[in-house]
């Protein structure tokens, strides 16, 4: 389960939602891992709010020190978004990239990043303003 805040362009963001991960490599320092979050976000401007829903794969890297763990994410994927304009900024298609980055710390099952959060539709329509946000995110592994 995780959870996640952010703000940026005029806008807030929260999010809620679950993340599936699954082992690729193991380094000396740590391991790879696959993941993929499912999570719906709901932005709020001065005027005007949205909401986002995403499917996003990405790369995870976790510590093996004991105590606390470094973290750090990408991913992008697909979101849809439930209306194309938030206050003057303008998407211009439903169909966007969520793309996203953090790094933290993880203890046991609990972790906290800080992260960037960027949604665009890559250019497919114009105008292609974008969303753009930083914030926290907090993790809970049910593993």
């Amino acid at each position: 389960m995780s959870t996640s805040t952010g703000t940026g362009d005029g806008a807030e963001r929260y999010t809620l939602g679950g993340q599936w991960l699954k082992p690729w490599r193991e380094t000396n320092t740590g391991a790879l891992l696959w993941s993929l979050d499912l999570d719906g976000s709901y932005w709020i401007g001065h005027h005007d709010s949205l909401v986002q829903l995403s499917l996003v794969p990405g790369l995870v890297y976790q510590g093996n020190n004991a105590g606390l763990k470094p973290i750090a994410y990408a991913g992008i994927g697909p979101a849809w978004i439930s209306q194309t304009r938030l206050d003057s900024r303008e998407l211009s298609t439903q169909f966007q990239f969520n793309s996203r980055i953090g790094v933290g710390m993880m203890t046991g099952r609990h972790s906290l990043a800080l992260e960037a959060w960027h949604l665009s539709n890559a250019g497919l329509k114009r105008p292609n303003d974008g969303l753009t946000s930083y914030g926290l995110s907090y993790r809970y592994r049910f593993d």
